[in-house]
């Protein structure tokens, strides 16, 4: 070996001793980084693109690595990744953890259609404000919260101004549909697309005991301002139509508390656009 090719290996060994030594970088200060939504910034006007959701799910995961973990699921048609949060205040940051300590995980998703993305925002915001020790009492400690904010980024790419126009807000937001124009909120059972079989594939991985979908109805016409429908809401053998009564019950008075007007079912017509025919309720079928 040359003089040169053995002072070059001694540098590399070198640098190589002192990154094992020094460990991986330290999490940036929060101060250094922007976890703020575009939606907050805007006052509620506007809403960000999916680049800025998969930054702030990567930025929380970088600001508090002991307590926040960001992943890629899959990827879409047309080549974005589709990613999700794992927050939990005690460090619970994997299926396998939640499993071997029998953890409650809560699975909550956004943007399936993605002209409805307030869920995108809020989720972020709240987890954000829990991470930063804003909400009191650290109630991630006692479960696992996974967050998906958008189900479909490419359609929360087709952004436009007209996508839902009896909508109040935001400005411009994605479209119902994927690239392919696929409905993923009626792909559950036939699981045409590629964004539904990853989507399943991380639920199971999870096997949350609570299932959160988050919807949009700004352009339904009717006094209340929030709509938390808990299922199942028919009898079963299990009785978990009890279990699922008492949190319907609890959230309720919560939101009431907090000066909403909620509803503890969506209010669809039975006929539709007949408002005589009354409201559909119970369980929704298979989609």
């Amino acid at each position: 070996m040359s003089r040169a090719a053995a002072v070059s290996v001694v540098v590399l060994s070198l640098v190589a001793l002192s990154l094992v030594a020094c460990g991986p970088p330290p999490a940036p200060r929060r101060s250094e980084v922007d976890l703020v939504t575009t939606a907050e910034k805007s006052g509620w006007i506007t809403t960000g693109r999916y680049d800025e959701a998969v930054r702030l799910c990567r930025d929380l995961a970088r600001v508090y690595p002991a307590a926040a973990r960001c992943d890629r699921y899959g990827v879409t048609p047309e080549g974005r990744d589709m990613v999700y949060l794992v927050v939990s205040q005690d460090g619970v940051l994997s299926p396998e953890e939640a499993a071997r300590r029998r953890r409650p995980v809560i699975f909550v998703q956004a943007g399936i259609h993605a002209g409805e993305i307030e869920g995108k925002d809020a989720g972020f915001a709240l987890l954000r404000d829990v991470l930063d020790g804003t909400v009191a009492g650290e109630p991630l400690t006692a479960v696992t919260v996974v967050f998906v904010p958008v189900v479909n980024p490419d359609g929360h790419e087709r952004f436009g101004p007209a996508h839902r126009v009896n909508q109040r807000g935001p400005a411009e937001m994605g479209f119902r549909t994927t690239a392919q124009n696929l409905n993923l909120n009626r792909d559950y059972v036939k699981v045409d697309a590629p964004e539904t079989a990853a989507l399943l594939e991380l639920f199971a991985r999870w096997d949350p005991v609570i299932y959160v979908d988050l919807h949009t109805t700004d352009g339904a016409k009717f006094e209340h301002d929030v709509a938390v429908l808990v299922a199942p809401l028919g009898a079963r053998p299990d009785g978990l139509e009890r279990t699922a009564k008492t949190l319907s019950d609890a959230l309720q008075a919560r939101l009431a508390a907090a000066s909403h007007l909620p509803l503890d079912f969506y209010p669809s017509f039975d006929v539709y656009d007949d408002p005589s025919s009354g409201f559909t309720t119970g369980d929704a079928p298979a989609r």
